[in-house]
């Protein structure tokens, strides 16, 4: 494997840079590209990045959930025309894409855990151009696998997590939405899964998040308890909450089918949440 070229898509993003570090600390070399310097939506810094790799691994996103909303056909070019392109330059190169995608293909209105066979249906621009992402890969003749991820937090980059502990050092009360269940997953752990992923090379759709569930009010409590942060959290519903792009509520993910692919046992949530916080 160490004669495989690596090229990370994405890599300076909040899961780009933890994979980069973790690679570079197996004894690998991964190509990083990401803005300012590179752009996933032109054609030619695509074929430039990405011609020459054996294995793709791709973070690139149009992530700004709200935004999108107003800016569809950029959400559409970056999460779904690139991942096109993308995967015609794989086939052509015989290359394997790693691709990472999100629970904001579901509606969030079953009762139970989403499994890879459920049937999406995104309530969001942001949702809609991951998934014809996702389609584009999969109608290809490049081998590829998909990761979808969610609630992701990180060092490098913003998320649920730094705005909480932001949001608290100006203000002496908090609402925190309670009907969002989900489970928040460090882009560490998400990190040693793409490792393997390298490794093993297996296609298909998976989905990948830490284990257990909790909503965004519990994980928000949690977090205030570890930092001893004095400001009052008060639980509401999402419709308290009126923003431009819908949310799901249940974001909740069946891990089965990666589980049986991975060398060790996933994680619970609250662990790699408490090493995050003692970090920063």
């Amino acid at each position: 494997m160490a004669d495989k070229k690596i090229v990370i898509l994405g890599a300076r993003g909040m899961l780009g840079s933890d994979i980069a570090k973790l690679l570079i600390s197996r004894g690998k070399n991964p190509a990083c590209f990401d803005l300012p310097n590179f752009d996933i939506t032109d054609s030619k810094q695509l074929q430039n990045a990405a011609g020459d790799a054996d294995i793709i691994i791709n973070c690139a996103a149009f992530t700004d959930v709200d935004k999108a909303e107003t800016k569809s056909s950029d959400a559409c070019a970056v999460n779904a025309e690139a991942v096109g392109s993308l995967a015609k330059i794989a086939a052509e190169n015989n290359a394997y894409i790693i691709h990472i995608s999100t629970d904001f293909v579901f509606d969030g209105t079953k009762h139970t855990p989403y499994t890879e066979t459920d049937e999406p249906n995104p309530v969001n621009v942001y949702g809609q151009s991951k998934l014809s992402g996702e389609k584009l890969l999969t109608q290809s003749t490049c081998r590829n696998s998909i990761i979808r991820v969610q609630w992701s937090y990180g060092q490098n980059g913003d998320n649920f997590i730094k705005k909480l502990i932001s949001l608290s050092t100006r203000q002496d009360s908090l609402k925190v939405v309670s009907d969002q269940i989900g489970s928040p997953t460090a882009t560490a752990e998400t990190a040693k899964v793409i490792a393997e992923f390298v490794e093993k090379q297996p296609l298909g759709l998976y989905h990948f998040a830490a284990a257990g569930y909790a909503g965004r009010f519990e994980v928000a409590k949690f977090v205030f308890d570890k930092l001893n942060i004095k400001t009052e959290l008060a639980p509401c519903l999402s419709s308290e909450f009126p923003a431009p792009a819908k949310r799901p509520c249940n974001s909740r993910f069946c891990c089965d089918k990666i589980s049986q692919l991975l060398n060790c046992d996933i994680e619970s949530w609250n662990g790699p949440l408490e090493r995050f916080l003692k970090k920063l």
